[in-house]
This record gives C-alpha cells, sequence and structure tokens, in this order.
C-alpha cells in the first residue's frame, strides 16, 4: 500500500514540474519574433522546409525516391549567410527534419504557421525536461521519490548565460540554444542506459547486442547526437569514463587483480561495441565531416574563450561562488552537487556520477589551463571546449537528487521507509522554494520582453510585410541591411536588427554571422560599403537602409516604407566571367589576409582571380600558374623557395582581363541549380566562369551539358575554366555527398537488420 502511494507522490511531483513549467513559459510560442539564436536555428528550419518541396520535385519517382529525398534534407545548400554553406552537412539536421516532418503532418489539422509552430515545439521540449530526468532517474533504479526530486529540479539551473541546460540557454530573452534543446531530451536516457550496460554483468557479445538496455543506450546516444554534435561528444566521452568506473571500484577495493582484468576486459568490449553501434548509424554524418573538415572553418571572429574555456581558477570561483548553478541566488544546487560527489559511492553503484562530475569539471578548464595535452582526445581542437558545462550540468542533476536521498537516509537510519520519505520532503520544503523564486524572477523579465516585443512587432507589421513582400518579387541576389558593428545595430525590426530579421526568413544577406563555419565567413567582413565594386564582389545587389541612412552615390532607390527605404547596386549577378592569374595554395586557417590584399586592391573591379587550393603541402611544379603557398597567415613562399611576406611583396599577379561575357539571364532553382549563358572569345586565356557561392567539393557542375570539376577561386568561390571560344551553357548544383548517401543506406539497413535480430532472438529465447 505504501509503495503505491510512494508511486502517486512521485508521479505528482512529475506532473507539477512539467505543469510548472507549461505554466510559467506560456508566452514563449506567442513570440513574433527572435532576438537570439533562434534567428539562426528557424532560418535552417525554413531552408529544410523549402528543400523539402525541392526533394519532392527532383527526385525520380521510383523506389530510390525516399533515399533521394532523406540525402536532400541531410545534405542541402543554406544560402542565407556568409555567400551560403551546406550546414546540414556539418551541423545537425535531425532538429529541423523533425519540426518540418511534423509540422507538413499538423498542416492537415491546423492552419499554424511554421514560425509559431517552431516556438511551439520549443517550448513543449522546454517544459518536458522533467520527464526525461525523472525516467532516467529510474532507469538507474533509483526510488520512486528520488526520481520524483530529479523532475522538481530538472529545469531550475541558473547561469549568467553559460550555455549549459539551464532554462537562459532556451527563453526568448537568453540565447536560443533551439538545437541543444533537441539533443538535452535525450541526454539523461543515453547516461542512465549507459550505466545501465555497464553495470548489468554481461557475459558475451552476444548477450549484449541482444539486451534492450544496450539497444536503447545507442538509441538515446544516436538521438542526442543527432540533436547536437557537441552534446553527442559528451556522451560518447561520458561513456569512457562509465567504462572504467567499475574497475576503478575493484581497484580501490582492493579486488583480485583477475577479477579486476575481467571485469576491464568486458567493460572494454562493451565500450568498442557500442561505438561501433553508433557509428554505423552517425557514419553517414560524422565520417564525411572529418574527411571534408578542410572546407570548415575555423574564425578568428570567435572569442577564444568559446575554443579555450576559462581555466581552473575562474571556474573553480564560479563553482565556489554558486554561478554553475545558483546565479542570483543561494547556493543549493551547488550545496547538494558537492554533496552528492561524495554520498553517490555510498548508495552502492552511483560512484559513476561522482567520477563523471570531476572528469567534466577537469574537462571544462580547457584549453587554458591543459594547453594541448586537451587535443590527445580525439575532435577537440575545433570543439568550442566551453559547451563542456553540458557535461558538468547533466551530472549534477543526477547527483542532487543522490544527495537529498542520502542525507535524508542517514537521518533517518534504521526507520520505516516512510520516515525516510518524509525527511526528504522536508528537505525540499526548505530547499525549493528560493531555487523557484529565482527560476519566476528570471522569467517575469522574459514575460515583459516577449509582450513589449510582439507589441512593437504589430506596430511595423504591415510595413515590414511591404518590404518582404517586394523583396520576394526582385530578382535574386544578396541584401545589405547594415552591420552590428555600423548602421545596422541601430535598423531594427522592432526588438530585431533587419539584417538578422531578414535572414530568419529565407532572403541572403551578408555580414551577420550568426554561424562562422563558411569559408567566406572571415574574409566577408572586408567588406567596404562605400566601394561599389565590392557590391559586385558579393552580388549584393539591394540595400536595405532606415530613412536616416545617407546614401551612397550608386545606391539607386527602389521603393520605400515607413521605416525603411529599398535601393538597387548594380551587379552582374551571381555569375561573373573572370581571369585566373596565379594559384594559391593554403591550409584553411591562413589565406584570410592575402584575401583581404586581393579584395583591397583593384584586381576584383578587373576581373582577375587567383585560384585558391587547400592543402598543407604542396609542390609548387604541380600547376602551370604562377604559383606561391601561404606557410601562414603573412607569411609565403614562392615558386623558387623564397619566403616573403605578403605586406612587404605584393604576391598577388595581374592579368589581361577576359574575353569573355555574360549574355542573357541567369536561372536560380531554390539556390541549389544555377545556370547562365556565357559567350568566350577566340584565345580567351584562362578564362573562367564563377558562380558567387561558397566552395565546397559536393557542388558540380557542367559545360554545355558535360561534367566539368569546379575549382576554388577568392575569396572561396566555385568557378570552371572555359577552355573555347563560342556560346557556353554553365551549370552548378549542389548535391549530396556520395558517401553520405552511401553511408546513411548502410546505417538505415544496419537499423533494420538489428531490429529484425532483437526480435528474432526474443522470439527464439521465449519459444525454443
Amino acid at each position: 500500500m505504501f509503495k503505491k502511494l510512494e508511486i502517486l507522490i512521485a508521479l505528482g511531483m512529475l506532473v507539477y514540474a512539467v505543469w510548472f513549467n507549461l505554466d510559467l513559459y506560456k508566452l514563449e510560442p506567442t513570440a513574433k519574433l527572435d532576438p537570439n539564436d533562434n534567428n539562426f536555428q528557424y532560418g535552417l528550419v525554413d531552408r529544410a522546409d523549402k528543400i523539402w518541396d525541392f526533394a519532392a520535385r527532383i527526385c525520380p519517382k521510383n523506389i530510390t525516391y525516399p533515399i533521394c529525398h532523406l540525402s536532400y534534407m541531410v545534405d542541402h545548400w543554406v544560402p542565407n549567410w556568409a555567400q551560403g554553406y551546406n550546414l546540414p552537412f556539418y551541423y545537425s539536421h535531425a532538429p529541423q527534419i523533425a519540426i518540418v516532418g511534423s509540422y507538413r503532418f499538423i498542416q492537415r489539422l491546423s492552419s499554424i504557421e511554421l514560425f509559431t509552430y517552431y516556438h511551439l515545439v520549443i517550448y513543449i521540449l522546454l517544459c518536458i525536461f522533467p520527464v526525461s530526468m525523472f525516467l532516467a532517474l529510474r532507469v538507474i533504479r533509483l526510488p520512486w521519490f528520488v526520481s520524483g526530486i530529479g523532475a522538481l529540479i530538472a529545469t531550475h539551473i541558473s547561469t549568467d548565460g553559460l550555455y549549459g541546460i539551464d532554462p537562459p540557454s532556451f527563453l526568448w530573452r537568453g540565447w536560443g540554444l533551439s538545437s541543444q534543446l533537441y539533443a538535452m531530451i535525450f541526454l539523461p536516457l543515453a547516461l542512465a542506459y549507459g550505466w545501465r550496460i555497464f553495470y548489468s554483468g554481461f557475459t558475451s557479445v552476444k548477450s549484449i547486442i541482444r539486451n534492450p538496455d544496450f539497444m536503447l543506450a545507442v538509441v538515446f546516444t544516436v538521438s542526442t547526437t543527432l540533436g547536437h554534435l557537441g552534446i553527442g561528444m559528451v556522451v560518447f566521452l561520458s561513456y569512457g569514463i562509465l567504462a572504467i568506473a567499475k574497475t576503478l571500484e575493484q581497484t580501490l577495493s582492493q579486488s583480485r587483480i583477475g577479477d579486476i582484468l575481467k571485469l576491464a576486459k568486458s567493460h572494454l568490449s562493451i565500450l568498442m561495441l557500442f561505438g561501433l553501434f553508433s557509428m554505423l548509424f552517425l557514419g553517414y554524418w560524422i565520417i564525411p565531416t572529418v574527411l571534408s573538415n578542410d572546407y570548415h572553418n575555423i574564425s578568428f571572429w570567435d572569442p577564444v574563450w568559446k575554443f579555450d574555456s576559462y581555466g581552473w581558477k575562474e571556474i573553480m570561483i564560479r563553482f565556489f561562488n554558486g554561478d554553475l548553478f545558483d546565479f542570483g541566488r543561494f547556493p543549493i544546487l551547488t550545496l547538494f552537487t558537492i554533496l552528492g560527489i561524495f554520498s553517490a559511492p555510498f548508495l552502492g553503484g552511483y560512484f559513476p556520477f561522482s567520477l563523471l562530475f570531476i572528469f567534466w569539471m577537469l574537462l571544462y578548464f580547457g584549453r587554458t589551463t591543459w594547453g594541448g595535452l586537451i587535443d590527445i582526445i580525439p575532435g577537440m581542437s575545433e570543439y568550442h571546449l566551453s559547451r563542456f558545462i553540458v557535461g558538468i550540468h547533466i551530472t549534477s542533476l543526477f547527483l542532487v537528487p543522490i544527495a537529498i536521498w542520502h542525507t535524508a537516509t542517514t537521518a533517518a537510519h534504521a526507520v520505516p521507509r516512510w520516515f525516510t520519505i518524509a525527511v526528504s520532503a522536508l528537505i525540499l520544503v526548505y530547499a525549493l522554494p528560493p531555487v523557484y523564486r529565482q527560476t519566476i524572477h528570471y522569467n517575469e523579465l522574459n514575460d515583459k520582453l516577449i509582450t513589449q516585443a510582439n507589441e512593437n512587432e504589430a506596430k511595423v507589421r504591415d510595413d515590414t510585410q511591404n518590404l518582404l513582400k517586394t523583396l520576394s518579387t526582385l530578382p535574386s541576389g544578396r541584401i545589405f541591411a547594415g552591420r552590428g558593428g555600423g548602421w545596422g545595430k541601430d535598423f531594427k525590426v522592432a526588438e530585431t536588427e533587419m539584417f538578422m530579421y531578414l535572414s530568419t526568413f529565407g532572403y541572403n544577406t551578408v555580414l551577420w554571422l550568426p554561424e562562422t563555419w563558411s569559408p567566406n565567413s572571415d574574409t566577408e567582413q572586408y567588406f567596404s560599403e562605400d566601394q561599389e565594386k565590392d557590391y559586385d564582389l558579393y552580388n549584393i545587389r539591394y540595400v536595405v537602409a532606415p530613412p536616416t541612412q545617407q546614401t551612397l552615390p550608386f545606391w539607386k532607390k527602389m521603393e520605400s516604407g515607413k521605416n525603411w527605404i529599398l535601393y538597387s547596386v548594380p551587379t552582374s549577378g551571381y555569375f561573373q566571367t573572370a581571369t585566373r592569374t596565379m594559384n594559391v595554395v593554403s591550409d584553411k586557417q591562413s589565406f584570410a589576409n592575402i584575401v583581404r590584399l586581393w579584395i583591397q586592391s583593384d584586381m576584383t573591379k578587373n576581373q582577375l582571380f587567383p585560384q585558391l587550393t587547400i592543402a598543407k603541402r604542396m609542390s609548387a611544379d604541380r600547376f602551370t600558374l604562377p604559383t606561391i603557398r601561404m606557410v601562414d597567415e603573412v607569411t609565403y613562399l614562392t615558386a623558387q623557395g623564397n619566403r616573403q611576406n605578403i605586406w612587404n611583396i605584393n604576391p598577388l599577379y595581374t592579368a589581361d582581363p577576359p574575353e569573355a561575357e555574360i549574355v542573357g539571364s541567369e536561372k536560380i532553382d531554390t539556390d541549389m541549380i544555377f545556370s547562365q549563358t556565357v559567350k568566350a572569345e577566340t584565345g580567351c586565356r584562362e578564362c573562367i566562369v564563377i558562380l558567387k557561392q561558397t566552395y565546397h567539393p559536393n557542388w558540380r557542375a557542367s559545360i554545355n551539358g558535360k561534367s566539368v570539376k569546379p575549382i576554388e577561386v577568392f575569396p572561396s568561390f566555385l568557378a570552371v575554366p572555359i577552355q573555347t571560344s563560342g556560346i557556353h551553357e554553365i551549370t552548378f548544383w549542389y548535391q549530396p555527398s556520395p558517401l553520405k548517401v552511401i553511408l546513411l543506406v548502410i546505417g538505415l539497413v544496419g537499423a533494420i537488420v538489428y531490429a529484425v535480430f532483437l526480435v528474432y532472438t526474443k522470439r527464439f529465447t521465449h519459444h525454443p
């Protein structure tokens, strides 16, 4: 009888935790615009929605259709920022696919807009996170009441914007990390089932792979990683710690060497199988990403703390100040986390969570503390180490309930279970109100800001919609709406800068970097708004500016509204003919300054474009063009092996303008297919035709229907050489990586085979 009552109380705690969130954050899905990273995240959703229709139209209507359609959804071109980039190839894409796929089903029942639906999904995911935490605590066999405690505290970590799993990371006034939120739903269960598979006493490989716990560990790990690759890394590294935790326990308890070695071997087998199964389903994403890493930019505009974290001293100060868990309140969760570190080893089997917390704290110290040693861990050289706070946060959500329960059982030693629960409840009565008050206090301003922004948006809605309607009817081209360091910071739609707002809804913009992965991200910043040639270089065909902004001579007024003026600027379009003057060999981090030198010269105006070859080492005699090799950001080697500085001796070669021209109008299909007609004269030496989209090997090209391999030219654009005179039909199209498609098929087939295997073995077990 008492057991049933405990279950009902625990479920009541869970229901209250979810209801509290649903009620507190009810204004979240009413937002009409965003001031944070949701602009980027919704931009990806909006693009995925367009690609859904593009793939449906372009894929053959036969047995290959599902794979073709899915391949475009996981690998397509996103033109919104930095001259375009294939973000889904590198970045998480499952959240976008899930949102768009479910939205298209919901559309049959409701007329809700995609923007509102996106915010509704974020709201629901945040509110139901206590369910995930509750289930995870049950998975690791903690009592029902303890799991209820975990649900009550799940969404109440408080920081000053540290990108963890605290509400400020996801709320409207916060950071808009919706992709991380998607991953966060599966994260506790991934760790919980990881604990189960390393504490279940497997004796053979077959017993491992046929066990439901192993299957669920893989499922939740894959789901977490698909939501956010960085948080997936947290899971994989955590499994490494879980694999050694029990061995370490036995070593500390001075068990026999033979037993320790046997256990270590068993856990190593589990870890290897887990890695193999996970890579089977994630390989389509991770393997092509690693192989194409040369075309993934590491920006010098990103703050150093993202890559290096803050160092041991700053982090320990924040920890003991309470700023990692209890910003703005008495450090209640901090104290229970510390208590949990010492309590977990005494509750039988929960030592791994103490070990995990220490591990994540050490990793969170980052490169600032560990220097190059951190790179011993694969993938750390380009990882944002500051995100390891997620590991700290999620581990604490296991430790805090453990600490409260251990405190209660210690205080109520050798007494009935109901008395232990009563003591735990008493602790909660004193501990939870300050925790909840801070959450409510943070959201009070959040609600005020949402209401204020919606009211301000309503005042300019008609005017803004007129602008969007006009832009949607114009020939394709990029839009300049100011930059954050200039007049763009004060040119807004309600609380959102215009350049952010336009890009959110699928308009191709420049000079805002919600992501810095495109190789054009850094060099784009050398654009000068008073230089007409720079507009042509980036095909900035339109300028949207406030009425108070001084007009430049080459801006031609097209239309105006109450709060904006739309200008046009003459450009050649997305295509341009040019002369290839030289070849610059560089690694991916050493060409920004020489591109800057080129942008600020007259070479762009004279249609002179060097070829760019990304390689760590390459001999100059491979090329017929004059060739230099960048040694670092400012130093290059000549063909003769002489070492020079680009600022002392200009290495850029000049040549004659191209004997070729664009004829006719360009044709563009969903920014995935670009076509143009070019006329080349006899003797057009080293003529090239450029598409002003960021270079990536996944692009394909043809001349007069014959396939040709695109090359990369400055700043990081696509181009094809024109080797014969006459009229040429040039087509570029983005194609999902063939390797990605093959691995995707292997992963899907593997999932089906594994599911069949589990069903078969289950039937065989019950019916010998």
